[in-house]
């Protein structure tokens, strides 16, 4: 019988006075008001916004090309990147 997964319970203490890094309770009644959201939508909200702003979108790939594999893309496409864009469109 597969497990049910098991949400992880945090800890939230607000700031008496809002902060650079915390909020305070007065804020937070004022962003779940504001917004129509309870609070741990409102938590898991601003902590998708960080996640988004500071966390990678892509796979970290394994670094530059090699000779070998920029040969190949030459290979497949002679035409390089600074010839196609001296080029003009009209």
């Amino acid at each position: 019988m597969p497990h049910a997964e098991r949400s992880e319970t945090v800890l939230l203490r607000l700031r008496p006075q809002d902060t650079p890094t915390g909020i305070s309770g007065s804020t937070f009644e004022q962003l779940m008001s504001h917004t129509g959201l309870n609070k741990t939508e409102v938590i898991h909200y601003a902590l998708r916004q960080m996640a988004d702003r500071f966390l990678p979108k892509y796979e970290l790939d394994d670094g530059p090309l090699t000779d070998t594999q920029m040969a190949a893309i030459r290979e497949e496409c002679p035409e390089q990147p600074e010839e196609r864009l001296t080029r003009r469109l009209f």
